[in-house]
């Protein structure tokens, strides 16, 4: 049903504003309000094992919004309502969770909780005993406070925007409204226009690489020359692979081409670029002797 971004400084009150949003929306749920709603879940750093020291830098601050991103992704469906409680202080992460809400087809809205900085500070100062040793919680608050992207009314992925600040009321109304009523923001083209691949896809492009592999391996070992035809299966009848004629391929290079193509088949899938659909034993095959002679030269 619809996605809510909680996003702020830290210390600034995000979890509290979530747990108020939640309690909202369950009474009106209670209230038999909610139509097809019948969950509200929150999503945060504890509930997908990130710590405070994962944004201490951004080797570790990538897996950690990467948990975030799938938790609260996969929470997605017409008959929930999602708080995502965290920092959510990069645009470029928002805008990945607005785009991911338009493929599931819900709603979005971002919550602001707002703060002068000096009172943020004052309440991390007071939750500073949690924190060992204190001078790391002081040097992560401020590269935190630094990092800060604000949300913004003009950017269609922080929209609706509501700031809430420290010392006013919040909204809950008008919220509840932008998240039941609000308009939905359709799939980008890409989406709508995507083949989704077969469940066994993986198994498909895996299994008929390393078949070719090992076929090529056997060849050579057995002294064969410098062309190879590809059984029925994996292959399509005639399918014939031309090997270097100068020098034999090694199993690390035939590793390496194999996982190249690869990673560019499921690449392609992701983007929906041309040739992405191709997903049969035959059709894997013949792209991958291609892809191998291309690089040989032998094509």
């Amino acid at each position: 049903m619809a996605l809510v971004t909680v996003s702020g400084f830290p210390c600034v009150g995000k979890t509290k504003r979530s747990q108020e949003l939640k309690a909202y929306f369950e009474d009106k749920l209670k209230a038999g309000e909610g139509g097809p709603i019948t969950a509200v879940t929150i999503v945060d750093d504890e509930s997908v094992h990130v710590t405070r020291a994962s944004y201490d830098d951004s080797p570790s601050e990538k897996p950690a919004r990467a948990a975030l991103f799938t938790a609260a992704t996969r929470s997605l469906n017409p008959s929930t309502i999602t708080i995502l409680d965290s920092a959510n202080y990069i645009k470029g992460f928002r805008y990945q969770l607005y785009c991911a809400a338009r493929e599931a087809g819900v709603r979005v809205a971002t919550v602001h909780p707002v703060a002068p900085p000096d009172k943020c500070k004052g309440w991390e100062g007071e939750r500073g005993k949690l924190y060992k040793p204190e001078t790391e919680a002081d040097v992560r608050f401020e590269n935190m406070m630094m990092r800060y992207e604000e949300p913004s009314s003009m950017a269609r992925w922080d929209s609706p925007l509501f700031v809430l600040p420290w010392d006013e009321e919040v909204p809950l109304e008008d919220i509840w409204l932008a998240v039941t009523k609000g308009e939905k923001k359709p799939p980008t083209n890409s989406a709508q226009h995507r083949t989704k691949p077969p469940p066994n896809t993986m198994q498909i492009l895996t299994g008929t690489t390393s078949t070719i592999v090992q076929l090529i391996i056997s060849h050579l070992q057995a002294g064969g020359g410098t062309t190879l035809p590809i059984p029925s299966p994996p292959a399509a009848a005639g399918l014939v692979l031309n090997l270097p004629p100068a020098r034999k391929p090694t199993l690390s290079e035939l590793q390496r081409l194999k996982r190249t193509y690869e990673s560019n088949q499921m690449a392609a899938q992701k983007t929906g670029s041309k040739g992405a659909g191709i997903w049969t034993e035959a059709g894997v095959a013949s792209g991958f002797v291609t892809f191998l002679q291309m690089n040989w030269g032998t094509a």
